[in-house]
C-alpha cells in the first residue's frame, strides 16, 4: 500500500509517500529515468534489491537510490513502513518504469 502525502498539484519539487507492505510480500523491481529517492524505514524489517545488490532493511535506516537504479522489496515475516520522498516527483503515471 503506498499513500501519497501531499495532493499531486502541491507537488512542485518532490512527491512523499508512506509505503506500507505486509508479511511476505514483494513490490514490484521498478525506477525512475529523473526522479532521485530518499527512504527512511519507520518500522518492520525486510530486504531491498538495489541496482542488483542485496541489503537487509530494518527501522532506522535510510537510503538514497539513484535516478536509473532498479529497485524492489520485499518482507519476510514482518511488515515493513517506510517514509519515501522523489525529488523530482515521481507518481505512478510518471517516471515510474517497471521490469518485469
Amino acid at each position: 500500500q503506498i499513500d501519497q502525502f501531499l495532493p499531486r498539484g502541491a507537488c512542485e519539487h518532490f512527491s512523499a509517500y508512506v509505503v506500507r507492505m505486509k508479511p511476505n510480500q514483494i513490490k514490484k523491481n521498478s525506477y525512475h529515468k529523473k526522479g532521485e529517492e530518499l527512504y527512511y524505514v519507520l518500522s518492520g524489517a525486510g530486504k531491498a534489491l538495489l541496482g542488483g545488490k542485496d541489503y537487509k532493511i530494518r527501522e532506522g535506516c535510510f537510503f538514497r537510490v539513484p535516478p536509473g537504479i532498479a529497485h524492489q522489496f520485499t518482507t519476510g515475516g514482518e511488515s515493513l513502513c517506510m517514509l519515501n520522498f522523489h525529488s523530482p516527483p515521481v507518481f505512478n503515471d510518471k517516471d515510474t518504469y517497471f521490469i518485469e
